[in-house]
């Protein structure tokens, strides 16, 4: 038994830090501001899945995309005019996913993933994720999450991305 709760407080938030630490092999100490401040975003949804032990499992946020947000307009400079129109024009960006290595492979990252969507009302939905991410790529696929752009490259970073887009309507 697992217990799924919003993005809410600073004990999940301190738990979120620590895992996005972990799983991403980073220092990073800007998680949590990233998530306080994307909260205030329209359509913000966050959730975290939580052992019987408050074990943190995973956790996925994403808020919808819009004109002037950082992360629209890099996507926005990759697509022709008709692909902006129907990618990023009605768009839940879906910005994080991590699930603890501990649990993978036993459905919560799917579990994240439908739950984060399953009250959206936007069209679609986008994500980026790392070229050789495989394990990411398989699971987006198997959600029927679609290529559609492959390279992408964030701000001259020699990191090779690709861009991932879901109807949703």
């Amino acid at each position: 038994m697992v217990k799924v709760l919003e993005l809410a407080n600073k004990e999940v938030l301190h738990k979120v830090s620590e895992l996005y630490k972990q799983v991403w092999k980073s220092e990073e100490h800007s998680i949590k501001e990233r998530i306080l401040k994307h909260s205030l975003y329209e359509g913000f949804q966050g959730f975290v899945i939580l052992s019987n032990e408050d074990k943190l499992i995973g956790f996925s946020y994403g808020y919808t995309s819009l004109p002037g947000q950082y992360y629209h307009e890099l996507l926005a400079k990759e697509f022709y005019s008709e692909q902006y129109n129907k990618w990023l024009k009605d768009c839940f960006e879906f910005v994080e996913l991590a699930v603890n290595p501990s649990f993978r492979k036993q459905g919560f990252g799917n579990m994240l993933i439908t739950k984060l969507l399953e009250e959206v009302d936007n069209k679609t939905a986008i994500l980026t994720t790392q070229i050789d991410n495989k394990p990411a790529r398989s699971l987006y696929e198997s959600l029927q999450w679609k290529v559609l752009k492959e390279p992408f490259y964030q701000n001259n970073s020699k990191q090779p991305y690709v861009i991932m887009g879901k109807e949703l309507m």
